[in-house]
């Protein structure tokens, strides 16, 4: 399912319409984010979703961009509660990361 902005691009055109307004090449993006020119290049072609580390690396250079390029706005606001619970997670000991994830899910029903 490809999920289009405004403008009418998906992620895989709102990525490249981002590399190219900070005037990069494929192979200096690709460079740049540590991956393949063509992963990017499949990916401008709408041959390939981005990977998750590829969207790790732009988050990491470039945070205010990623809410665009995945969803296509740029507006979201967080509440208060959203801000605490990020917070709450960028806080925790790498120990309690590790007991949550190998923990089991609790059941839902």
């Amino acid at each position: 399912m490809s999920r289009t902005d405004n403008n009418g691009l998906t992620m895989n055109g709102r990525l490249e319409l981002v590399r190219r307004l900070l005037e990069y090449t494929r192979k200096e993006w690709a460079d740049l984010l540590g991956c393949s020119v063509n992963l990017i290049a499949n990916i401008e072609h709408g041959r390939q979703r981005p990977t998750s580390d590829l969207l790790e690396a732009i988050s990491e250079r470039y945070p205010h961009l990623i809410e665009y390029i995945i969803t296509g706005q740029a507006d979201k606001i967080l509440s208060e509660d959203e801000k605490a619970f990020i917070r709450e997670l960028a806080g925790f000991e790498p120990e309690k990361v590790r007991e949550i994830l190998n923990s089991k899910p609790r059941k839902r029903y």
